[in-house]
């Protein structure tokens, strides 16, 4: 027989005393976040402990100290050690100082581990227990119920970490990244780790808790700790959070969230017992005072094609410095970020910018790239700055500088050896510049939807051949006129031996130890970073 009563949800203390001696009763709901801000020492750490302490039967506190080292990827207690533990660690969660200190790290950790494999077990008992019963339709529903695990993986694909869980031998928990072989969850990076324990935490809450999340964005990039969080709250529209943060562009994410402001506290002795707080109502906007009190001066992001590996990223931020640095895989990617935090801008204290490579973008983008921030390099890609010939002559001149030798016979070796090069790979370099003019050219004529709707066709032609003719005279013409300014702006001279015969020509024993110098040069020469810096358009002024 079938229980159909239902329990009761819990209901919370959320009255807190303020500075004037008044009162005032957070608005926790499970319809809806409730999220807390403010500036350091502001009091929001005292706030989530004290309603921890207050709820502490029905509430999960996820701390902003927490520690995500793990020492394996199994359960480190007996279940009897994992009752008594947890009755120590909810105790030691109760005392005033636990909003700055935090006990049994490892502990803490192996709770989640516990939980997470514990849930995959029940799920797994009431699946066999259906099939033996002959529930058919039990146990069918119950094979499509998502594990914990993968509900994990799930939210991870979803927050831009490509990382698959399991359950291995031995009741361990492993990773895998890419279809790669597995590794152990503690072998994981300080982010994923902290996702991991943030979602496995929310995930194997009791239904109707209060979950109480203080600065989820420690550990954890902004990229990330914003659709983790949002698509946690959908995982458990049955629980109450409150999230305590200094990342205003988390609560963009939900039109009906609420805000508390917290502008100060009052404490005694090691206990926050007072605060001065207000309750933004949904579309409040917080005024730029309070957003620079609560993160600082505005931040200045810059998102560029490559990788953390790639050439870009160290030159770039010589470039420019005092502005972050955030590589992404692909132009389409940089865009996404850029108009991301800006539609955020009014809450997000952040200003965003792009750079993109050249070679994939048509002179009829460039209005439109700029419009959003983004800016395309004025030649092909960032190799350009690197081999450009005012780049090739400062170089050749410390090198003579130190090895002996004229500078001028270096330069114009190194010249000729790239125009070498480039002359072997003409026709290439040339169909691949044409296939790039094919394809804007093709998706100028393309019709919108509304043109097709009205019944136009179009018929696109494109004469490639000619086209391609036409690029490759260009490109002969220059390697002619010995132009190689022009050149190396234009085509893609990674795709050729030019880089290794300049470095061969400059006596560097690699391609590394020679872009390392250039680094060097840019760092140490001001006129350098001038002339570098008129590649990148209004960019320059748009940060200034």
């Amino acid at each position: 027989m079938t229980n159909t009563s239902q329990t009761a949800l819990p209901t919370f203390d959320t009255t807190l005393p303020l500075i004037d001696g008044s009162t005032l009763t957070l608005p926790v709901s499970s319809s809806t976040p409730l999220f807390v801000v403010g500036p350091n020492g502001a009091g929001k750490s005292g706030l989530i402990s004290t309603l921890f302490r207050r709820n502490h039967a029905h509430a999960v506190r996820i701390s902003a100290h927490r520690q995500t080292w793990m020492e394996s990827n199994t359960v480190p207690f007996s279940p009897q050690d994992r009752i008594n533990y947890e009755l120590s660690v909810r105790g030691q969660d109760r005392q005033p100082d636990a909003r700055w200190k935090e006990w049994n790290a490892a502990i803490r950790s192996g709770f989640v581990i516990a939980d997470l494999i514990d849930e995959d077990n029940k799920l797994a008992r009431r699946l066999a227990d259906a099939y033996r019963s002959g529930n058919e339709e039990e146990a069918v529903k119950l094979a499509a119920e998502p594990q914990p695990l993968a509900q994990i993986t799930e939210l991870f694909a979803g927050s831009g970490i490509l990382i698959r869980l399991a359950i291995g031998e031995n009741s361990t928990i492993t990773a895998s990244k890419n279809g790669g072989p597995p590794y152990s969850i503690a072998l994981l990076s300080d982010g994923e780790r902290a996702a991991l324990l943030i979602a496995g935490t929310v995930l194997t809450a009791k239904k109707g808790a209060l979950i109480l999340v203080d600065e989820p964005e420690r550990h954890l990039h902004a990229s990330i700790v914003t659709p983790l969080l949002l698509q946690l709250f959908g995982k458990r529209p049955d629980c109450n959070f409150v999230v305590s943060t200094h990342e205003l562009s988390l609560p963009v994410g939900i039109p009906t969230a609420k805000t508390v402001l917290v502008r100060d506290s009052k404490a005694t002795g090691d206990d926050v017992t007072a605060w001065d707080l207000d309750v933004l109502e949904p579309d409040v906007k917080v005024d730029d005072a309070t957003k620079k009190a609560i993160i600082g001066s505005r931040r200045k992001m810059l998102f560029i094609e490559g990788t953390s590996t790639s050439l870009d990223k160290p030159l770039y931020e010589l470039l420019f410095p005092g502005v972050s640095i955030f590589p992404r895989r692909s132009c389409r990617e940089v865009e996404h970020a850029v108009v991301s935090i800006r539609d955020a801008e009014t809450v997000s204290w952040v200003q965003a910018f792009g750079i993109v490579d050249q070679d994939q973008i048509s002179p009829d983008q460039h209005s439109s790239f700029n419009a959003k921030g983004i800016y395309p390099l004025s030649v092909y890609s960032v190799e350009s700055l690197y081999y450009s010939p005012v780049i090739i002559a400062a170089i050749a001149e410390r090198q003579c500088a130190v090895i002996g030798g004229d500078p001028a016979d270096v330069i114009q070796t190194a010249s000729m050896k790239l125009l070498a090069a480039v002359a072997s790979e003409v026709d290439r370099l040339a169909a691949r510049m044409t296939e790039q003019a094919v394809k804007d050219r093709i998706g100028m004529q393309m019709p919108d939807w509304k043109a097709i709707q009205h019944g136009d066709n179009v018929n696109i032609i494109v004469d490639a051949q000619a086209m391609y003719q036409d690029e490759k005279a260009r490109l002969q013409s220059w390697i002619a006129a010995k132009d190689v300014e022009k050149i190396v702006g234009r085509y893609p001279i990674r795709e050729t031996m030019a880089r290794a015969a300049v470095v061969a020509a400059l006596q560097f024993k690699s391609l590394d130890q020679y872009e390392a110098a250039v680094r060097k040069l840019v760092s140490e020469n001001e006129s350098i970073r001038t002339i570098l810096l008129g590649y990148f358009g209004g960019l320059v002024a748009a940060l200034a």
